[in-house]
C-alpha cells in the first residue's frame, strides 16, 4: 500500500516538473513573418519551419516581365489554378528568366 502511494506520488511530481519545463519559441534574427498574396503564403529566399508537402512545380513559359511584383503575379495565378487547394509558394527565381515556384500543401 505504502509503494503503490509513494510510487504514486512520484509520478505526480515528475509530471508538474515536466509540465512546467516545456520550450518557449524565441524569435531571432532570422525570424519573419510571409506575405500572404491572394490567398496563398509566398516564401520567396525562404522556406518554411512547419512541415510541408510539395504539390509540384509551376513554371512560367513565356517572359512575362522583369519585375519582381509581375512575375509573383504570373506564378501565384498559375500555382493557384493548378493546384486550388495549395496553401503557399515557394518561389524560385533566376537571373536567366527561368522563374518558378514549387507549390505546397501544410501537414
Amino acid at each position: 500500500m505504502k509503494k503503490s502511494l509513494l510510487s504514486f506520488l512520484f509520478g505526480c511530481s515528475l509530471t508538474i516538473i515536466f509540465a512546467f519545463n516545456t520550450d518557449s519559441f524565441k524569435p531571432n534574427y532570422s525570424t519573419a513573418e510571409v506575405s500572404k498574396i491572394d490567398g496563398l503564403l509566398v516564401f520567396s529566399d525562404s522556406k518554411p519551419v512547419m512541415p510541408y508537402d510539395s504539390l509540384g512545380k509551376v513554371n512560367l513559359g513565356f517572359v512575362s516581365g522583369t519585375q519582381y511584383e509581375t512575375i509573383r503575379k504570373n506564378l501565384i495565378k498559375r500555382a493557384k489554378k493548378s493546384y486550388p487547394n495549395a496553401d503557399g509558394v515557394i518561389l524560385i527565381l533566376n537571373k536567366n528568366g527561368l522563374d518558378n515556384c514549387n507549390v505546397i500543401k501544410f501537414k
